[in-house]
């Protein structure tokens, strides 16, 4: 899973840096695919970057907790149990934004 949620976001930023390119904003059928392609991944992207994040943040309050006196403590272990938490849900936000896209979903019902 991880490793194609690192994929998208390379490709994410890839599409960035073509987006910004003068001949490609010229040739506008290009640049609108690019554009619509990043909008499709962005949710995806963002929510990835929010769960490194938060992983991080939970690997600094463990290291706080090993280090940190009495008060910190108390305050890293809830925040743990809160980080915890936030990165579960993430984890299955992930892996719904993940699920392939229905064929159909772009089409007109009528």
């Amino acid at each position: 899973m991880f490793d194609k949620l690192d994929f998208i976001t390379e490709k994410y930023d890839e599409l960035a840096q073509k987006v910004s390119d003068p001949e490609i904003i010229n040739n506008q059928p290009v640049w609108q695919k690019h554009i619509k392609e990043m909008g499709e991944m962005e949710p995806i992207v963002k929510a990835y970057k929010e769960y490194k994040k938060a992983k991080i943040e939970l690997a600094d309050a463990k290291e706080i907790l090993e280090e940190g006196d009495e008060e910190m403590r108390e305050l890293a272990k809830m925040e743990i149990s809160e980080l915890e938490e936030t990165i579960e849900n993430q984890e299955a936000e992930l892996k719904i934004l993940l699920l392939p896209k229905d064929p159909n979903d772009e089409k007109n019902v009528i």
